[in-house]
């Protein structure tokens, strides 16, 4: 190895194989997915403040509080369940969790929880 050469050449982390994963493509899927999220949390947050204070009656302080705590709640969330899912779960058992989570906490036990709570 040169003494100014970080890695071997043909090491296979900078190599491209052919018929491998990664590259270009791997990248491109990541950016648009993350394109898609954003999309999707701003549209989210736009719209919650309307929500808030439209249907459910709230004050505009109360309701900006309320998209704020969301907001922030939101961004940490990856954190806690990346760490649980590292650390304690595992990556396949962490996503089946998520999905069931998902199926109970879904559009009917929000519906429940607003009837209870607003009625």
């Amino acid at each position: 190895m040169d003494a100014g050469a970080l890695l071997p050449q043909g090491d296979p982390s900078t190599a491209s194989k052919p018929g491998g994963r990664g590259g270009w493509p791997a990248a491109l899927f990541l950016i648009a997915v993350e394109f898609v999220e954003r999309v999707g949390f701003y549209g989210v947050n736009g719209n919650l403040i309307m929500y808030l204070t439209g249907p459910l009656g709230l004050s505009t302080a109360a309701a900006a509080s309320s998209v704020n705590a969301w907001a922030g709640t939101v961004s940490m969330l990856p954190l806690l369940g990346a760490l649980a899912a590292d650390s304690w779960i595992g990556r396949y058992r962490a996503v089946v969790a998520a999905g069931i989570l998902y199926l109970l906490v879904g559009k009917d036990a929000l519906d429940y929880l607003r009837f209870v709570l607003f009625s």
